[in-house]
């Protein structure tokens, strides 16, 4: 059996269940969907940003797929990078909830943001500048792997999260 993830905090409500505070499996066979690590890419002037290769290289032996959906994330300044699978299960869950103001806020900010990327032979992608500018990222993109999917933040904005999590995590014990 593999490790045994929690994430807590407040998300969105998803079919009954809160999002993010559902056990996430990885490891054990038909589960090594770990995006892990941080990476530092430069993006140029118009918008190309290189996906680090270890992401890449998961898309393609986990996944067997190298395209992404990149979205809006709903509750912090940053992007969210969805291997497609995860994205259609994501969209699943969603179509299944009951309309609510929740749900429909949920529709404008995060999927009407999305789009979809087949990373060039370098590995990079466009980003639009409707998610640049969601993200505030100008040149340097910082990559967190968080599980299933990776994130994509402005430098600074990182370094603020990283703090304010790890002041968080003070007390926090995993209890394996």
């Amino acid at each position: 059996m593999g490790l045994t993830r929690v994430v807590s905090g407040p998300r969105l409500a998803f079919g009954g269940e809160l999002w993010g505070t559902r056990p996430h499996h990885y490891g054990g066979e038909g589960q090594e969907r770990m995006f892990q690590g941080e990476f530092s890419n430069n993006m140029d002037e118009k918008g190309r940003v290189s996906i680090p290769a270890a992401f890449r290289d998961a898309l393609k032996t986990c996944h067997a797929d190298t395209d992404i959906v990149v979205a809006r994330s709903h509750n912090s300044p940053n992007l969210v990078a969805y291997p497609t699978r995860e994205w259609k299960r994501l969209l699943a869950k969603v179509n299944a909830m009951q309309p609510s103001k929740q749900v429909a806020a949920f529709r404008r900010a995060v999927i009407s943001s999305a789009q979809e990327f087949s990373p060039d032979r370098q590995g990079r992608v466009l980003l639009s500048q409707v998610l640049r500018d969601h993200a505030s990222l100008s040149r340097s993109a910082h990559f967190a792997g968080t599980g299933e999917v990776f994130e994509i933040w402005d430098s600074e904005s990182w370094a603020a999260q990283l703090d304010a999590d790890m002041a968080l995590l003070q007390d926090f014990e995993l209890g394996l």
